[in-house]
């Protein structure tokens, strides 16, 4: 017999969160996420941002990107 439990430490409502998949971790700790932009010669740019509390598949993003804004999955 066996069981699965989540254990819940902390929830916010209303926050932006995209996919952990699209967060890049840099060697210095920072986080960014690429964006896609046409002028770029690759047709992406990256965007540092500041990120909360994550759940494992969905991160919380605090400074860095608007609502609406799209990401590339990495």
């Amino acid at each position: 017999m066996t069981a699965n439990a989540e254990i819940v430490l902390q929830e916010k409502k209303g926050v932006l969160a995209i996919p952990e998949g699209a967060i890049i971790y840099k060697k210095d700790h920072s986080t960014e996420v690429e964006i896609p932009d046409a002028t770029a010669q690759t047709g992406m740019r990256r965007v540092p941002v500041t990120t909360g509390i994550s759940n494992g598949s969905k991160t919380e993003v605090a400074k860095g990107l608007s609502l609406g804004q799209q990401v590339i999955l990495q």
